[in-house]
């Protein structure tokens, strides 16, 4: 307390000697107070870096004792009301901007502003942090790789994938991420280039990029796309895909750069189509950064791009709006560069359906790329389904004649949403609809609802199941086709009841399935429905049971396997269920702790497998990769003979723990005995080696001697 004792001692402002009350502390309190208040305000700035509040916290933290004003005894009683402490010394608006004026305020600087009037000049001073000691925007390293299979793992340790929450920090989370996805964005771009597929610039509608607003598709060479006879159109989600993704979530992982973009999908395609070609050929297209050499093997694929309708001049390339908040700042507390509705918007792509209806109109519907003989089958992804069911709605023949059937992926549009009958009925016999796991089935090619007023119309004769290729080509005739889709609609319109809009009792509007209904895989995320290999197999399935009547096709009976529960499983909730394993939650510990090392053992061993072993950058995080494989096999060794000691592990699994078993034998050489002479022991014949190996052989004879019986 030494240390803070002033020299002499302030009475002045004190009519009774009683009042004197600690005066050393509160003298030592009102010269620290403006400090404290100074870090407390940095401490609390949410805009301030992580690092300068966490420094702020630190040093508050290490401030004395004494200069809280907790030390001051009876702080609250001195003269009545309102006169403690707090009112003596507490920093308000008026004692920050005296103290703040003389300097005492750490980090708080005065800027000026004028103002002349006709009586002279007036100043008025305000206070701001100066930019220059503002934090830089995030920016550095990410230290990543591409593993033989396509998958992006971490060089320092290749177990691990991508992690979005890097730091605490959220604008240097934003700006990483988005880092990764500008990298990821032109992995895909290459491997799609090497397919066959390449960007093709609106409204330009060249391959060649062009400087000025523009928004990019995905389309084989109008050379090629114009002689197929069959052509898929993707519609992506407008809000996390980008151009020619599906779900980042699954790129940054298990599925890598293949599996979450449209790059499997392709490869998918053409194997369906060369089904008879060597497993060579199957084997090298399965390959991460396969290509196809020749122009007759590039399928028709246009990927439309909802999601990047932002402009930016600076960069010369088209944005999605969670790319558009990541652009680079002045600093990291900056605001994010404000979009500009005219220069920053490309024109006829300012919205989503703007820029289905530009694509249908200058590219699918232009016989230079398409061909007015093809079939078009349409794939819409979460919102692009509701953007092109707008399109319908609003003028459904002028687009609805160039779609053959289409397939949508975790739609959220309801029947009351639909005005057209016209869509209602080509809904109802040309689309279906998958969709993650609620109830019902999860199987893609199990149907579980159809809506209230479904029609089906049958074919007069069956059609037998043949082939489709989906490289063939066009005939080479000219005009529209004669088997257009829209032939049926009158009839089957016929039949539909108008649906009114319904609400339910709590409020939320009713939403009615608007085409048949499938099982959407093991997914509970929307935008990985279409990432699974089944549900593309089944979308696939769809589309070639139209191919083989493109005019008279129309969705069937569909028959429906209803939850059967039944004494062995009560809680099934489709037809489809079967508990022949336990359920997780009724294991013991032992077998939930082997059957969770099991599985991090075996992503150890597929992770160490997937890393290039030539090359020396990645030779650090190997090595540390082969020694964590080791502890954890001998970690598992262990868990698996606790969990044979409590029965824990099947018959199968305990007797395979058995034959892995060793002998310890401490660098001796063990050899194999010879058997002995039988002799008599114990009542019964064994092995003389045995026994006397046992020690047991002289025991025997001494125990007779005794009973004084002679051994035969």
């Amino acid at each position: 307390m030494s240390q803070f004792r002033s020299k002499t001692l302030d009475i002045g402002c004190f009519s009774k000697i009683r009042n004197i009350r600690d005066h050393t502390k509160r003298k030592v309190y009102e010269a620290n107070e403006p400090e404290r208040q100074a870090l407390r305000y940095i401490i609390r700035n949410t805009t301030f870096p992580q690092r300068v509040r966490a420094q702020a916290q630190l040093q508050l933290s290490q401030m004395h004792c004494y200069t809280r004003f907790t030390q001051i005894k009876n702080r609250c009683i001195m003269g009545g009301k309102g006169r403690g402490v707090f009112s003596d010394f507490r920093m308000g608006r008026y004692q920050f901007r005296i103290n703040a004026l003389a300097g005492n305020i750490p980090g708080v600087k005065k800027a000026s502003c004028t103002n002349e009037e006709a009586q002279g000049l007036n100043t008025v001073s305000m206070f701001r942090r100066q930019e220059n000691t503002l934090d830089a925007d995030a920016k550095y390293p990410l230290g990543y790789f591409v593993d033989v299979n396509g998958c992006i793992r971490r060089i320092e340790a290749p177990e691990h994938f991508f992690d979005f929450f890097y730091t605490n920090n959220e604008r240097h989370n934003e700006v990483r991420g988005e880092a990764m996805r500008v990298c990821q964005r032109r992995e895909v771009m290459s491997r799609l280039a090497a397919l066959g597929l390449k960007e093709l610039y609106l409204p330009t509608r060249s391959n060649s990029k062009p400087i000025g607003p523009h928004v990019p598709i995905l389309a084989p060479p109008a050379e090629v796309l114009k002689t197929r006879k069959r052509v898929i159109v993707i519609i992506n989600d407008d809000t996390y895909q980008d151009l020619g993704i599906l779900a980042y979530r699954e790129l940054q992982r298990e599925g890598g750069l293949n599996g979450g973009s449209v790059v499997s999908f392709v490869k998918g395609l053409v194997n369906r189509t060369q089904a008879d070609a060597s497993p060579d050929h199957h084997e090298k297209l399965a390959r991460d950064g396969a290509r196809i050499e020749k122009d007759e093997h590039i399928p028709g694929l246009i990927v439309l791009n909802t999601g990047q309708l932002l402009y930016s001049h600076k960069f010369n390339k088209a944005l999605s709006m969670r790319s558009w908040t990541a652009l680079p700042r002045k600093s990291i507390t900056h605001d994010p560069v404000k979009i500009h509705e005219v220069e920053n918007r490309v024109e006829g792509h300012r919205t989503p359906s703007e820029h289905i209806k530009t694509v249908f109109n200058t590219v699918i519907k232009n016989r230079n790329f398409v061909s007015p003989e093809a079939e078009v089958y349409v794939v819409a992804i979460e919102n692009g389904v509701e953007k092109l069911i707008e399109v319908l709605d609003q003028n459904f023949y002028s687009y609805a004649d160039r779609i053959t059937a289409m397939a949508f992926m975790q739609s959220t549009v309801g029947g009351h949403q639909i005005r057209n009958p016209d869509v209602k009925a080509f809904l109802h016999t040309r689309a279906r609809h998958w969709e993650t796991f609620k109830i019902g089935s999860a199987d893609p090619t199990q149907c579980k609802a159809v809506p209230a007023d479904y029609i089906s119309k049958q074919p007069s004769t069956p059609i037998p199941k043949s082939p489709v290729n989906w490289l063939e080509t066009v005939d080479g005739g000219a005009g529209l086709r004669a088997d257009t889709p829209l032939a049926s609609i009158p009839e089957v319109k016929l039949a539909i009841a108008a649906t009114k809009e319904s609400t339910s009792e709590d409020g939320f509007q009713d939403a009615t399935p608007i085409c048949p209904v499938f099982g959407g895989g093991e997914t509970w995320v929307g935008e990985c429905v279409f990432t699974q290999s089944i549900v593309q197999q089944a979308v696939l399935e769809f589309f070639e049971d139209v191919a083989l009547d493109p005019k008279g096709f129309c969705n069937p009976d569909f028959k429906f396997d209803n939850p059967e529960p039944s004494s062995d499983g009560p809680l099934a909730l489709s037809a489809a269920s079967q508990y022949d394993a336990i359920p997780e939650d009724m294991l013991n510990p032992e077998k939930k702790a082997v059957l969770a090392a099991q599985e991090e053992l075996s992503q150890l061993e597929a992770a160490f497998n997937a890393v290039p072993q030539d090359n020396p950058d990645l030779a650090p995080g190997l090595l540390r990769l082969r020694n964590r494989i080791k502890k954890k096999d001998a970690e598992l060794r262990d868990l698996e003979e606790k969990a044979l000691a409590t029965g824990a592990l099947g018959a199968g699994a305990a007797q395979h723990v058995r034959d892995g078993w060793k002998h310890q034998t401490n660098g001796e050489e063990w050899t194999e005995k010879k058997p002995g002479t039988p002799i008599s022991f114990a009542g019964v014949q064994a092995d003389s080696n045995v026994v006397a190996s046992a020690g047991c052989l002289d025991t025997v004879e001494e125990e007779l001697a005794k009973l004084e019986l002679e051994e035969d």
